[in-house]
């Protein structure tokens, strides 16, 4: 397979993200493009004055190459109130400029993802994080292979990339949890190293999660252009998003899995300010409230196992209560169980992507498919320091607070979203990111 490309675009490529016209020169002789003795030698051939034609393979190599380059292009920070005002009365020509936007900022934000794992230390370089920086080297390629979107088709085309690329981006948290695993198990990890992969993780979460903002946010401007705008929607944005209706929700999804892997479940009560709105994305409350209701409605059935030969004891209900004193106050959430608590000494531990409540056996069994099981409510350690990250994404907060022997509560504080709020980012870039730290016990494999 050939692809044709302008020789221009060939040979001024890296200038765009380097600047050096000595670069760019060397690449050129690299490819072998610069004179068409050259290009004999390497068997491309001319397509016409301004273009060549060079095959699959080699067109993805000079991407490649190009990767190294974006990884160090600063990214764009995006408010939420540009998001308000751009997609309030989406149009296809807003549409083909947020399209456009993304066709140039999501391959950086890929190509610094791929390269943030393919230059950590090497003991961090277990199987499944090779997977993962694999997997956004081919969502970069996706993208850079396309032309610019400008037309209704090719803006299409885009979300069918995008769409694809949600779906290959899904198993991200499964390997990053099973990679985490293979170390703790298979290797162990020092206190330093365990820091550092911590602060590696958070960083790397933090990103993902503003990357699936931006895309959700076209992908549902797209659906709105398509079929027509739904009342109270900014894109993915709910200007009117409801917690109690989110958190209920949630609830009765997490009830039914207690009840599935359990075999009984406590029953939940939603109370409070029921009638508090406010701008928020709907998919983030969902996930840290299911979140927060696995670990409590696991430990409720768990601690009151010690009462089963009580034949007046019932299991007690988990409360969802909503607070919020006025329309600028921030919007606040607590998740409270009779689940036994957590003893004081492991309380710090709960934030750690090496914590985990799941058994040893599913420890040991740290393949891919064992930590994927459909309703799994013990999990490999992410659900509560990811939880604080999408809390803490728009500013808001996420803490614990428990009294043993008695039971859990998990305070949560929303920011309203209607200001200039940043979607955040991370200044460091991935050459800076490792020099600073050498493992004193080296991993390789």
């Amino acid at each position: 397979m050939v692809v044709g490309i302008p020789t221009r675009s060939l040979r001024a490529l890296p200038v765009a993200f380097t600047g050096p016209s000595r670069l760019r020169t060397a690449l050129c002789r690299w490819y072998r493009i610069k004179r068409k003795s050259e290009m004999k030698d390497e068997g491309l051939k001319s397509g016409g004055k301004d273009t060549v034609t060079i095959s699959r393979k080699r067109f993805e190599e000079l991407l490649l190459a190009e990767a190294t380059q974006m990884a160090s292009v600063r990214q764009t920070s995006v408010s939420i109130e540009l998001m308000r005002k751009f997609g309030k009365n989406p149009t296809l020509n807003t549409l083909i400029q947020s399209a456009e936007f993304l066709h140039r900022e999501l391959p950086v934000r890929y190509a610094v993802r791929a390269k943030e794992f393919e230059l950590a230390p090497s003991w961090i370089k277990t199987e499944p994080f090779k997977q993962i920086s694999d997997m956004y080297i081919q969502c970069f390629l996706d993208l850079r292979s396309m032309d610019e979107p400008s037309t209704a088709d090719s803006e299409e085309r885009l979300c069918e990339i995008l769409r694809n690329h949600k779906a290959r981006l899904a198993l991200v948290i499964s390997l990053l949890s099973e990679g985490v695993t293979e170390l703790r198990v298979k290797r162990g990890l020092t206190q330093r190293e365990e820091t550092f992969l911590h602060d590696l993780l958070d960083r790397f979460l933090s990103a993902r999660i503003g990357t699936s903002v931006i895309t959700a946010q076209h992908l549902a401007l797209h659906d709105d252009v398509v079929n027509g705008n739904r009342e109270g929607y900014v894109g993915a944005l709910d200007l009117k998003c409801s917690p109690a209706e989110v958190l209920r929700d949630a609830a009765q999804t997490v009830q039914f899995m207690c009840e599935k892997e359990m075999g009984t479940s406590p029953g939940f009560v939603v109370k409070g300010h029921l009638d508090v709105t406010f701008p928020y994305f709907p998919a983030h409350i969902h996930y840290i409230g299911c979140e927060l209701l696995k670990n409590s409605f696991r430990a409720t059935v768990e601690h009151s196992k010690l009462f089963e030969n009580d034949a007046d004891f019932k299991i007690p209900d988990v409360e969802v209560v909503i607070g919020s004193s006025s329309q600028n106050e921030d919007v606040c959430i607590m998740i409270r169980d009779r689940g036994g608590g957590i003893p004081s000494h492991k309380l710090e531990d709960v934030w750690k992507y090496t914590h985990t409540t799941a058994g040893e056996r599913a420890q040991e069994m740290y393949g891919y498919q064992n930590h994927r099981r459909e309703g799994i409510l013990a999990g490999m350690g992410f659900g509560l320091p990811l939880s604080r990250l999408y809390a803490g994404f728009f500013g808001g907060q996420l803490e614990l607070g428990s009294l043993a022997g008695i039971g859990t509560a998990a305070y949560v504080r929303l920011k309203r979203l209607g200001g200039v709020e940043q979607i955040r980012q991370y200044e460091d870039r991935f050459p800076s990111l490792y020099n600073t730290f050498t493992p004193l016990n080296p991993f390789e494999g």
